[in-house]
């Protein structure tokens, strides 16, 4: 070990038995789990990114080990406790648990980490049976890793989901995205021709689309810091003097109740598909 140790114990003397039982395959310690880990981050980021921070002692700056970890988007914000379950792996061994949290944690960020480099290189597909051989899933029937696994886990199905899952999520490039449910003053759907009933039987999604006609209609920006105080008013105002919306413009009128119908339209045939 070169001074003091690089990052934290457990994580320093992982890359030091790598390198110094890397040449002998059949020996046992690389079989070690965390060493078997270190293997890992060398397959997905090269051996230089890896042993050159630790021979450097360079964490932080540039070219060091954090810098190499997030480089194909690994989010940074994860890196200690990427870092710290070296250490926590230890001691969940020297204490018999089981199950080991911090090897299914593990396996989950080398799982994140090639995904990662996969999408930011547009990797071939070849490469999904690659890491399969570093990674603790019960197709990777190798006796050292089945031998691991049954020490270590309870639920052998927790990593090999994992990895499904995230091998969907990366490769049609989604995000989910939330739609937080906002429901304006009754007098707005009233007035647009929708009863409160139909309003609160729709999802949070359609209610949004609702809404965002509405603000159309009543010409609120929804962006705006007072759009609530703004949509009051400019209901408000329609109550008093008219009871249709008016533009000025017959053919603008036009196209503005058609609007209004169809959108109504619209919400009452998804409350008759709710109700079949």
């Amino acid at each position: 070990m070169l001074g003091q140790p690089f990052i934290n114990p457990s994580l320093s003397k992982a890359i030091e038995d790598y390198l110094k039982y890397k040449d002998n395959p059949s020996d046992e310690h690389n079989f070690d789990y965390l060493v078997s880990i270190v293997r890992t981050l060398i397959y997905i980021y090269g051996e230089l990114d890896i042993i050159n921070p630790y021979i450097t002692q360079n964490e932080h700056s540039m070219g060091g080990f954090d810098n190499n970890i997030v480089k194909f988007g690994f989010p940074s914000d994860l890196l200690e406790d990427f870092k710290n379950s070296f250490v926590t792996y230890d001691q969940e061994v020297a204490s018999n648990a089981k199950p080991n949290v911090s090897f299914t944690k593990l396996q989950k960020y080398m799982i994140d980490m090639f995904f990662y480099k996969k999408r930011s290189l547009n990797l071939p597909d070849s490469t999904l049976e690659e890491i399969k051989k570093f990674l603790y899933i019960r197709e990777n029937q190798e006796v050292h890793y089945a031998k691991l696994r049954d020490i270590c886990l309870t639920d052998f199905d927790e990593i090999d989901l994992y990895f499904r899952s995230k091998q969907y999520e990366f490769m049609h490039n989604f995000n989910l995205s939330v739609v937080t449910r906002e429901t304006l003053i009754s007098d707005a759907y009233i007035l647009m021709g929708y009863q409160m009933s139909q309003i609160n039987s729709l999802n949070d999604y359609d209610l949004k689309r609702v809404n965002d006609q509405i603000y159309k209609k009543f010409q609120v920006d929804p962006n705006a810091s007072n759009k609530d105080e703004l949509l009051f008013k400019a209901v408000n105002y329609y109550k008093k003097y008219g009871n249709k919306l008016t533009t000025g413009n017959g053919f603008v009128d036009f196209l503005l109740i058609l609007s209004v119908i169809s959108t109504a339209l619209f919400v009452g045939l998804l409350c008759v598909l709710n109700i079949i």
